[in-house]
C-alpha cells in the first residue's frame, strides 16, 4: 500500500511542479529554458507494472492539468514569493478535496517561502568579524 501511495504521489507531485512552474512564469512574463532531464532513466521496465503503480496518479493528472491551465494570479502578486503564497491559497481551496496530498504541498510551499525570505539579502550577509560591507 505504502508503494502505491508514493508512486501517486511522485505522479501528482511532478504534474503538480510543471503546472506551478508554469503558471508563475506565465503570469511573470518570464521563460525557462532547460537542458537534458536531470534523471536519467534507461532501465528495462515493465509497462503493465508500471500502469498498475501510476493509475490512480494518472486520474490526478486529468484535474491537475485542467487546473493549472485555468489558473489565473492576481495582478498583485508581482514576485515568485507572492506568486507562491497564493498559489497556495487556490491548491487549498480547490485541490484539497482531490487528496491530502495537496493540503500538505500547500503547507511545505508556504514554509518553503518563509524560510527563503528569512535569509539574509546580500548586502544583509554578516561575517565572523562583524557585518560585512555592502557591495559597491
Amino acid at each position: 500500500m505504502a508503494v502505491r501511495l508514493q508512486e501517486q504521489v511522485a505522479v501528482s507531485f511532478h504534474a503538480t511542479t510543471h503546472g506551478v512552474v508554469e503558471v508563475f512564469t506565465d503570469h511573470l512574463s518570464l521563460g525557462i529554458k532547460t537542458g537534458l532531464p536531470y534523471i536519467w532513466h534507461n532501465k528495462a521496465s515493465k509497462p503493465f507494472m508500471n500502469l498498475k503503480r501510476e493509475y490512480d496518479g494518472i486520474f490526478l493528472q486529468e484535474e491537475l492539468i485542467p487546473y493549472f491551465q485555468s489558473v489565473t494570479l492576481p495582478k498583485e502578486t508581482a514576485n515568485v514569493q507572492k506568486c507562491y503564497l497564493e498559489l497556495t491559497k487556490l491548491m487549498r481551496a480547490k485541490l484539497g478535496y482531490m487528496d491530502g496530498h495537496f493540503l500538505k504541498l500547500a503547507d511545505a510551499m508556504v514554509t518553503c517561502i518563509e524560510a527563503w525570505d528569512a535569509q539574509p539579502t546580500k548586502g544583509e550577509r554578516k561575517t565572523a568579524n562583524g557585518p560585512s560591507s555592502k557591495s559597491k
